[in-house]
């Protein structure tokens, strides 16, 4: 489950950029913390920031449609 939250702290890094956030929103899955923009599946690439939903496997990010296959 995607958790958009806007309490962050120093320490918020993106998993999927190792940058720091310093954006007014970031996304959470499995308690890691994502920019908006970098939260895609990691095979066709939809940002995933408007879904409900999203899969990991082998720490890569899947759409449903992708992680089915």
């Amino acid at each position: 489950m995607i958790k958009r939250s806007l309490l962050q702290t120093d320490d918020d890094v993106c998993y999927g950029c190792g940058l720091h956030i310093a954006d007014r929103f970031l996304l959470k899955v499995n308690d890691q913390s994502w920019h908006v923009q970098c939260l895609r599946c990691c095979v066709c690439h939809v940002a995933l920031d408007r879904q409900n939903t999203c899969f990991m496997r082998e720490d890569n990010i899947y759409c449903r449609l992708d992680y089915a296959r």
